[in-house]
This record gives C-alpha cells, structure tokens and sequence, in this order.
C-alpha cells in the first residue's frame, strides 16, 4: 500500500540529436510563443515491451514527483540531474492534492485553484507544471499520467450537472460530509465517488479533456498529441470490490444510490441482494463481485473513450495495487499495461519469500508491467530496522527485474513539493538518512541509482530463459479481505527468483498441479535460470554476475561471494558494490567503467568501504592509462588519480568515495 494512500514513475534514454537549441524560457503562459518540440520517440506496446520505432524494447528507471511545481531554473538543474542518475520516466503524483504542507507559497498548492470548485487550473502552478515537462522532455524523459491525481470535489462543483433544486443542495451537503472526514476514512470513498456519481464523473471527464487539449506553450504540443505521455491510469491503488469488502461507505446520498445499483444487479442475476457488505453466500459473493467489477469495468470504459477523444493514444491501465485475482482478470481483458506497487523489507536475503515474490501477483502474460511505485516498507519501526540495508533495493530490483523483464520500475518519492529543492537541482541538504518522501536528500540511494539504472535500462542482466505461465481458472472471486489479498494459484516463494512468472487467465494445462513451483520449495543458494543471479539466505547474499556488470550486496564474510569474476571485495560487515561497464562492451572489454560503493559496520554505523579489486580488465595500450575519477559525494573537486595494474588486477582507493569513473584513456 502507497506512501500516504490509505485503506489505500550521466546519461537518461537520450534519443536527442546533439547540438539542439535551449528552448527559450517564457516568463508565464501568457506571454509564452510555441517553440518547435525536441524529438522524442512515440513508443508503442508490443507484447510485454515498449518498443522504440525501430523495435528495440525500452525500459523505465523512473521517480514519482510529488506536487511539485518548480521554478523554471530550479525545473532546468532538476531534469539535467534526474537524466544524469539514468531517469528516463517520472510520475507526476498527488497533482489535484491542495498541498499547502508541501508547497505553502502557492495559491492551493494543487494544479487546480481549490476556489469556488474544483475545476479551474491555478494558472502559475499550470505554468511551472508545462515548464517541468518541457525540461524533462529536452532530456528524454516520459511521463506517466493519471486522471485523478489525488482531488477532492468541492460543493461548488455542483451546477456542472443541472437537476433540481433538492438534489442540488443534497449533493453540495453530502461533498462538505465527505471532504469533513479523516483522510484515512475518505480516501478510498474519494476515488470511488466517480464509478457512482455523474457529476464525478463529469468532472474528471472535464479535466482530462482540459488538461489533454491544453497546449504546453514551451513544447508546442498539446499533451494528448505529445508522445512525452506515456501511460495514463485512471485511479491510483482503487477497486471498488477492494474498498466493499474493506467496509468503506458514502455520505448516505450516494450510498442509496450504490445500494439501489446493487439491488437492481441482484434482482437481474436472480439472488436477494441483501447486505451488500455481508453476501448470505457463495453465489451472493459471485453475483456482488460481478456487480463491482462492472462498476469499474463502465468507469474504465468512459473514461477511456474520453481520453481517446483528445487523440491520445497513450496505453491505459485502469488502476494499480493488488487487489485480487477480479481485479486482475479485468485488467487482463482491458488494460494496455500492468502496475503494481510495493513498499518491501530490503534485506531480500532474510528468506525465499520475500518483496518481490508478493509483488509479481499482478504481472500479466503479454502485457507490459510497471512497479508504479517502489521503496523500502513504511512505519517507524521498519525504517529503523531496515534502512541501514535499503542499498540492497538498487540491485536486487534491477536485477530481478530484468529476469522478469518488468518494463518500468519508478521509486517513490524523489520529493514531496520543493522544499527540499535547492536552485541547483539537487537536494538542500544532502543526508546518508532514508527518506522515502525525499529521496533527492537520500545520498546512500542516490550512490547506486546511476550503475543500478544503467543496469536495468541496458538489460545488463539477461532475461528469464526459462518463463513460466501460471494459469488461473474461474471462480476467482472471493467474499473476504485474506482470500481478496491472497489470490490463487501461489506458487513456492524463491521461484520467481529462478523463473520470470506471469499469470494468464484460462483453464490450465493438466500437468501445471504438478510442476515443481507449486509443489516444491526452493534451494539454497537461489540461483536465477540465467546463471547470472544467485540469492544465498544462509550467507545473506546478493551476488550479479553478467558480462556488461556485477554487484554484491550483503553481509561479507571470509569467502569470495558466489559468480563473481571480476569484482573482489575484502571486508566485513554489510555493503553494496556495484560495477558496471558504461561503453555497451562487457567488462573486460570496457574503457569506462562505473563503481557505486557504501558499506557498514557491525553496528551498522557507515564506513569506508569495502576494499575493492578488479580483475581481468582491459589491458592499458597506446599510452593510455586507467583514471580513477571520484564522481560521489559531489562535494569538492573530483579526485582524478591514475592507477596501475598489480598482478593483472586494479585495486581502487580505500578512502571515502561512494561513486567513482574508471576510465582507460
């Protein structure tokens, strides 16, 4: 479940041709002349990849952005360093959220004003928004847009649907119920008001229209026509089966109105409706499930034919989160993409089950699967106790996520409004301290996000050779929260750390009862199909080990780590190394390398470290030597030390650096 949503996207995918002109800055949206657009490639899906124009599938190392709604230099500076850690997609969130919290200096601090209604763009924060994208655009990063954006309706909002007088003020009084209640009681009503309400629904229809027809002045382009937007959702983490079954309710004037929608549902497939919170039984349950996957299935099927009015021809999800194997089923038959989230313990290695195994329940055969949102688990006594090891989240995702072949993972959250924003693009004050709403301020991540990313977007690490299809057969409806969250057909934990697994929906295949993931637990160590992954829960040990890059990361001991060929490490204690090759040519071939280094303490206190040899490297020639060129921190000048090779091997400074060049010239 998401950060803040309760019951409750030196080098990015750069396909820009050198020497292209700055767009001219415009001082507001009045004043601002269409500027010809800088070439960005419209994707498209083929089967579980987005593909380029020329086929080659393309991956997304992305962060959410929360409300937030820079100056134009601050959104310049921003962009150049979110490319520069290999960002190449951001999820603009929380947009129609009145953030005067995070942004205190703005009207509403919400892309709308919050006046009278909900449906007037606040101007300067519509400008900072255009701005943003257009910086983000000029360095190849995409967007991924929602219908929702965490609003609110107001009562003023009322008269964009006209009836009579009494309905009027019941709607206006039910909105000020609604908007009186405590976030986490109204969260999930919010975001099901529109499969029920006309107005709601009215005024999302209006906002899409709006926002997708709006011309951003610094493009040129209005977004519907812009390739920039890449996927759009139409509720984030929302199912109306979901919220049912967890005991949300409305304001009574749109609860008799779902009621009476569900006794005529009922009337129709035969059965007593009955409570619709309590199903007298199994066929109840059936019938109630079909009735709230409909609602959303018409919500779906309105607010795509809306978008797809505008000329946007971005793939749509209906939303993300686990919600059941319903849920998943009508995403099947509907969706363009898959996204889920997940907020995981990082010490992947405590045990064969873990984040990602619980993760991967949504993942759909032939259909493209984002991690909408991704970080360590929240709540106080989880970062406590996990955040000394979240550097294992990096590698292990990039890692895992390539055997899955995920296409997106996007973490949560670089930042929450600007505070944390300083002129230069990055963070006010830089902290070796977690900070899952302020990552821009999270040194210790920021250290592996460039190797990591590169690991993830160049398929560094090999896809599952061996996938597996795990079919699920009808009923997959259930009448309870445990049977809603568990699902069918869970395979053993760990095998989804040998095999790329996805679901399809049919009946299955005879022998699939059989087969070992379903029946049989995992060994240890856990070693991916690929050879190129190996999870060991005795050693409590990530190792990667692939051509172009190799990572560690976990308790070192006084053994080499398994599969390593050219990475070697002396020390103990926790640590995360990861080294990659920045040229496309594998390791022993390449000319630059990238190193990204943290390590700890018995106490978990950080260190210098660990002590770092690498072998087998490209030999010097021609009178070039190897360079060690500290990239992290970013504080001082750049050390540029040249190395020389010992016994065949290079061993990198010991003193403190977090991120650091090899480069053979």
């Amino acid at each position: 479940m998401s950060y803040l949503c309760r019951c409750h996207a030196l080098a990015a995918l750069v396909f820009l041709t050198t020497n292209v002109p700055e767009i001219v800055r415009a001082q507001s949206t009045a004043q601002a002349a269409a500027v010809p657009p800088v070439s960005l490639p419209a994707l498209s899906v083929r089967g579980e990849d987005f593909v380029d124009p020329s086929g080659k599938p393309v991956r997304f190392w992305g962060v959410n952005l929360v409300a937030l709604y820079p100056e134009h230099k601050q959104a310049d500076a921003l962009a150049a360093n979110l490319a520069a850690l290999q960002i190449n997609l951001v999820r603009p969130h929380h947009l129609l959220r009145s953030s005067k919290d995070w942004n205190p200096e703005m009207t509403s601090g919400a892309l709308v004003e919050y006046k009278e209604n909900s449906r007037d763009f606040d101007p300067e924060a519509l400008d900072r928004f255009d701005y943003l994208n257009a910086a983000l655009r000029r360095h190849g990063i995409y967007l991924a847009f929602s219908v929702h954006f965490s609003r609110h309706y107001l009562p003023g909002d009322v008269d964009i649907l006209k009836t009579d007088d009494k309905d009027r003020a019941a709607w206006m009084e039910a909105t000020k119920e609604l908007n009186s209640w405590n976030w986490k009681k109204s969260i999930d009503p919010n975001k099901m008001l529109p499969t029920v309400d006309e107005r709601a629904a009215l005024i999302n229809e209006e906002f899409v229209k709006k926002l997708m027809s709006h011309v951003n002045p610094y493009t040129g382009l209005s977004y519907a026509n812009d390739p920039q937007v890449l996927t759009f959702e139409i509720l984030n983490e929302a199912s109306t089966e979901y919220a049912v079954i967890c005991g949300n309710k409305f304001p009574d004037y749109w609860q008799n109105r779902l009621i009476e929608k569900w006794k005529t549902f009922a009337s129709a497939a035969g059965i007593e409706a009955g409570d619709l919170y309590k199903p007298a039984d199994a066929r109840a349950k059936d019938v109630r499930a079909q009735f709230l996957r409909k609602i959303d299935e018409d919500y779906f099927d309105r607010m795509k034919a809306v978008l797809r009015a505008t000329g946007c021809k971005a793939p749509v999800t209906f939303s993300n989160l686990w919600r059941g194997e319903n849920a998943t089923k009508m995403h099947a038959e509907k969706a363009d993409h898959i996204e889920n989230h997940a907020y995981i313990n990082p010490l992947l290695v405590k045990s064969a089950e873990d984040g990602f195994y619980e993760l991967g329940k949504n993942a759909l055969v032939g259909k493209p699967f984002f991690i909408g949102e991704f970080n360590q688990a929240e709540g106080a006594e989880n970062i406590k106790q996990q955040s000394p090891f979240r550097t294992m989240l990096p590698l292990g995702v990039s890692a895992y996520g390539s055997l899955q072949n995920w296409t997106g993972v996007v973490w949560f959250a670089w930042m929450h409004g600007g505070k944390l924003l300083g002129d230069d693009g990055w963070a006010v004050a830089e902290k070796r301290e977690s900070s899952l709403g302020g990552m821009i301020a999270d040194g210790m991540m920021i250290d592996h996000f460039r190797t990591t990313g590169i690991i993830f977007r160049k398929g560094l690490v090999e896809k599952s050779r061996q996938p597996v299809t795990l079919w699920i057969e009808d009923p997959v409806t259930v009448g309870d929260y445990n049977g809603l969250m568990r699902g069918k057909g869970l395979y053993k934990p760990g095998w989804n750390e040998i095999h790329e697994v996805r679901k399809s929906f049919g009946a299955p295949p005879s022998e699939q009862k059989e087969t070992p993931w379903l029946t049989t637990s995992v060994s240890n160590p856990i070693v991916s199909d690929t050879q190129q992954i190996t999870k060991d829960t005795a050693r409590k040990q990530l190792t990667v080990s692939a051509p172009g890059a190799e990572g560690f990361s976990g308790y070192l001991d006084d053994k080499t780590p398994a599969g390593l060929k050219r990475l070697g490490l002396e020390g103990s204690g926790f640590a995360t190394v990861v080294v990659v090759a920045n040229d496309d040519a594998a390791l022993g071939e390449s000319q630059q390398l990238i190193i990204s280094r943290t390590a700890l303490n018995a106490e978990n206190v950080e260190i210098d470290g660990p002590k770092i040899r690498l072998t087998g490297l490209k030999k010097p020639a021609d009178g070039k030597q190897w360079h060690f060129v500290q990239t992290r921190p970013r504080t001082g000048t750049p050390t540029d030390k040249i190395l020389t090779a010992i016994n065949g091997s290079l061993e990198l400074p010991l003193e403190t650096w977090h991120e650091c060049e090899l480069q053979l010239r």
